[in-house]
């Protein structure tokens, strides 16, 4: 039995430090490789899709904040033709990575997730973070919590895979 290869396109570096933390540190989610890429403001291409192995599933993380799909619904038709591209996963976050973590762990303001002087600084508190697991871990994260709710409005369409 041959394993799934995972390929993340998420928007931020906040969300590819956090998958990370999730794949090595909690060892709870699988992932190849983790690119920064908005898929709602960014069209995805060809050549950027070379890399990728035959029967990779795709996994797009994505803000929920803005009111504009036609980006995302063009990756969407692009990558679901792509011959190397065996199905593609939505995990739409509800409204952005601040919501989520404050939804998902004992805080109530994201600053207070990484002891930041500000919401601006949390981000690159955030990246520079080498304890993650641990910081998640002393703010009662729960995995059940993060990116499992769908979203409203213009993108109530994508549904939390």
């Amino acid at each position: 039995m041959s394993k799934n290869i995972y390929h993340f396109f998420v928007e931020g570096v906040g969300e590819r430090t956090i998958i990370n933390t999730l794949k090595t540190d909690f060892q709870c989610i699988q992932a190849e490789k983790v690119d920064v890429f908005n898929v709602i403001q960014n069209k995805l291409n060809k050549n950027m899709l070379m890399k990728l192995k035959p029967g990779t599933i795709v996994i797009l993380v994505f803000d929920t904040d803005k009111d504009e799909t036609d980006i995302l619904d063009s990756n969407l038709r692009f990558l679901k033709k792509q011959p190397n591209v065996k199905k593609v996963i939505i995990i739409p976050k509800v409204k952005n990575l601040e919501d989520e973590l404050v939804r998902s762990c004992n805080i109530t303001n994201v600053k207070d997730l990484m002891r930041s002087k500000s919401n601006s600084e949390y981000k690159s508190d955030l990246a520079k973070c080498k304890n993650l697991k641990q910081v998640l871990i002393n703010n009662q994260f729960d995995i059940h919590s993060f990116w499992n709710q769908d979203p409203k409005g213009v993108f109530a369409k994508y549904k939390c895979e």
